[in-house]
């Protein structure tokens, strides 16, 4: 983490970007200024102007050098340009210290006050960083036991009673290795995911064809529960919609695989997909997952899709610890980069109900 003394050991560079924010701001004060001056004769407005641009500029840029500068070009303007006699200095005009010393007053004040603002939000920024590394590392670490666990466990008995086990034993042993494997792999990919969007990753979206992109994801349901009926509607025209196929996979996997594992007594799963227009007349499909088994605890709905499934309490599992919130909060992420919302209600008639949403470009 970067300390606030490191930060100010760092050497001063220019900055193109603060460059041009203060060209823009002095070229704009300056538009108004003449502007204003023709509507009326007194000069009081250029100073007020002024002022008021040191304190965008040292609002806007870093460090102290660009309100500074910016102070002095001001008081330039102000009387060389837009004070009479004009075109010409004048350093007898009544004011002109104060002028000058509030100026730079403004820009320094501000200039610090906003650089110890942005330390301290880089510092904060970097501190929930660290947090939330620890929060998920305890949380994987106590989701992988589980399953780990198992996995040793099963394969012990299996060599350790090769000859005493029938072949139905070692068939429900290799059949709970197996299970918990998968659900190995599909945890790491929750993490690879979130591990690809960190930092300033941009993703790439490309047109997919809605069919294709539910027959991918109802086909390995199916194959990986093949006890649970999935039932899918889609509307019969051609859609595309414009994501990261893999991650999007990733939701929809993630969305089935937990209304098949937490749905308590459920008996099927439905699967649909409809359009819809937002709030600002733009198309975008819903996604619905939804099952027929138990509800959730209400006062666990609203956490559900917090980040790494985690909000400074004692996670309150009744199954086992398998990492629920985890995938969910991978799929409010993927969705969020995808400009997409996520939600979850429990149904009047029992079972819940999981919805997402993506936009759709109007060409498609």
């Amino acid at each position: 983490m970067t300390s606030y003394r490191e930060n100010k050991k760092r050497p001063f560079r220019l900055s193109a970007k603060d460059l041009l924010t203060t060209a823009a701001a002095i070229l704009i004060a300056c538009l108004l200024c003449g502007v204003l001056s023709l509507f009326g004769k007194s000069d009081t407005h250029a100073l007020l102007i002024f002022i008021l641009t040191v304190l965008v500029v040292s609002r806007l840029t870093e460090g102290y050098f660009y309100g500074v500068l910016t102070s002095f070009l001001a008081l330039f303007g102000v009387n060389y340009v837009f004070t009479f006699p004009y075109f010409a200095f004048d350093f007898t005009l009544s004011g002109y210290p104060l002028t000058f010393c509030t100026m730079l007053a403004v820009s320094l004040i501000t200039s610090a006050l906003t650089t110890r603002i942005k330390q301290q939000e880089k510092l904060q920024i970097e501190s929930e960083k660290e947090t939330l590394r620890s929060n998920l590392l305890r949380a994987i670490s106590h989701d992988l036991r589980t399953p780990l666990t198992s996995i040793v466990g099963a394969s012990a008995v299996l060599l350790e009673n090769e000859k005493e086990l029938t072949g139905e034993q070692r068939r429900v042993l290799l059949k709970e290795i197996k299970d918990e494997a998968s659900w190995l792999i599909r945890m790491v990919e929750n993490l690879l995911s979130v591990t690809r969007m960190a930092g300033d990753t941009v993703i790439r979206k490309q047109p997919e064809a809605l069919e294709e992109l539910i027959g991918f994801a109802a086909q390995k349901f199916r194959k990986n529960y093949p006890g649970i009926l999935l039932r899918v509607a889609i509307p019969d025209e051609l859609i595309l919609i414009p994501v990261d196929v893999i991650l999007i996979e990733q939701v929809l996997g993630n969305l089935l695989e937990n209304a098949a594992i937490h749905g308590k007594n459920l008996t099927g799963v439905t699967l649909s997909v409809a359009l819809e227009k937002e709030k600002t007349g733009k198309s975008q499909a819903v996604f619905s997952v939804e099952n027929d088994g138990a509800w959730i605890d209400e006062e666990l709905l609203p956490h559900l899709f917090d980040r790494y499934g985690i909000w400074g309490g004692e996670r309150k599992e009744s199954d086992g610890g398998r990492g629920m919130r985890i995938g969910l909060s991978v799929c409010a992420a993927i969705l969020k980069v995808h400009g997409g919302e996520i939600s979850a209600e429990n149904l009047p008639a029992g079972g819940v109900r999981f919805r997402f949403s993506l936009p759709l470009d109007e060409e498609t």
